[in-house]
């Protein structure tokens, strides 16, 4: 089946079909006279893994050593599941991180409610973010800011 064929039957893009080709995921079974790849029946579950791989959070590389350690006769499930408790992980300091500017953010709208507009004098350019008490570069949860309520 051609890239067009294969990418209908696992449901995704022609283009993510020729993106897994070229990073090795996937390989062609052959080429045609004109160039075009052929793919085999087998290679539609595969994306469909690479999919759902991607679905619970592995990367592209992460799949990539699993694929190869299946091809290898190796048991990539226990790999998979220190991949997926790593990207776990990383995923609880991210949405710890983007509560923290919720935070933040929400605090500063409820703090500005009170502030008057200024017109920018010399280097000020708005009075409302120059006058929070708390650094964007402090990632705290704004601490500092709690003390507007």
């Amino acid at each position: 089946m051609q890239v067009i064929q294969c990418a209908q039957a696992a449901g995704v893009s022609p283009d993510t079909v020729r993106h897994y080709a070229r990073l090795g995921l996937i390989k062609a079974e052959r080429r045609t006279e004109s160039g075009y790849q052929q793919f085999s029946p087998s290679t539609v579950a595969r994306v469909r893994f690479i999919r759902s791989a991607v679905g619970l959070g592995f990367r592209l590389s992460d799949v990539a050593e699993l694929l190869g350690m299946s091809e290898q006769g190796q048991l990539p499930c226990p790999k998979a599941r220190t991949i997926l408790a790593d990207r776990l992980n990383e995923k609880q300091h991210q949405v710890e991180h983007e509560m923290a500017l919720f935070r933040r953010m929400k605090q500063a709208l409820k703090a500005w409610a009170a502030m008057p507009d200024g017109v920018p004098e010399g280097h000020h350019v708005c009075g409302l973010i120059e006058g929070l008490p708390w650094n964007a570069d402090n990632e705290s949860d704004g601490k500092r800011l709690r003390s507007l309520k």
